[in-house]
């Protein structure tokens, strides 16, 4: 009776020799592909303290902010196409930036490593309002009222329309861009000064109390009155000492 061959299998042993080198190759190729992301990582955790304390709204020194910019800008150049080392560097760049005397040399570095970082992080997830917010803060900045930072604040309200978080400095950025903003982005300007008064009244009156606001708010509350009067009435006590409300 003839004997039945036995089928070779075309794939390579791994109890071999020959498994074992392509296993040990494919370890190596695994680690030399994960190191750069393993030291991206590693120093973005160095940096994240400083992002963690200005999220409670806590101040940060220079100290640590010297420390962040390092972690940062050696995690962004550790993994290029990450968004997020470059948005944090863009953030403590911001921060930077505000603690100098506005105009100085220091100052102008400052904003600039900002707009590059900004921009690197929106290159790569262009799907961030914070970002975009920021990028226009930075924008006006360094060149004032204009096209740059009409667009990236733009860029905000398309990104994410309605972000609580966001209500209260576009609200304020808004205010200032008024005059190179087009119809639509106005528009999106009255509905976050709507959007800050349905959320907190106070906070609205205390955003515009020294700004010539008035009548943009006046505008954005002219079809809720009782939205207008719970802001009158904070506004008018802050503006004028001893005013008390109606009963």
């Amino acid at each position: 009776m003839a004997r039945k061959r036995r089928r070779r299998s075309g794939g390579i042993p791994f109890g071999s020799s020959t498994g074992g080198l392509l296993i040990a190759a494919a370890g190596v190729l695994l680690v030399v592909m994960s190191g750069p992301r393993l030291i991206g990582a590693v120093n973005a955790t160095a940096g994240e303290p400083a992002i963690e304390k200005l999220k409670r709204g806590e101040e940060i020194g220079s100290p640590a902010i010297d420390r962040a910019r390092k972690a940062f800008a050696t995690a962004a150049r550790s993994i290029p196409r990450d968004y997020r080392a470059y948005r944090d560097l863009a953030l403590i760049e911001m921060v930077a930036a505000r603690m100098l005397p506005p105009g100085s040399d220091e100052w102008k570095d400052a904003v600039n490593r900002a707009i590059g970082a900004g921009r690197m992080s929106l290159g790569n997830n262009p799907a961030q309002p914070y970002v975009w917010l920021r990028l226009a803060q930075a924008e006006l900045m360094q060149d004032g009222v204009g096209a740059r930072s009409a667009f990236a604040f733009a860029m905000s309200l398309e990104t994410g329309p309605q972000v609580i978080g966001l209500m209260k400095p576009r609200v304020i950025l808004g205010l200032i861009l008024w005059p190179v903003l087009d119809e639509r982005q106005r528009d999106r300007v009255l509905a976050q000064i709507r959007g800050l008064a349905r959320y907190n009244a106070r906070m609205l009156a205390e955003t515009v109390l020294h700004r010539a606001a008035l009548p943009l708010v006046q505008k954005a509350l002219a079809n809720d009155p009782d939205l207008m009067r719970a802001f009158l009435d904070v506004y008018l006590q802050r503006r004028t000492p001893g005013y008390r409300p109606p009963l």
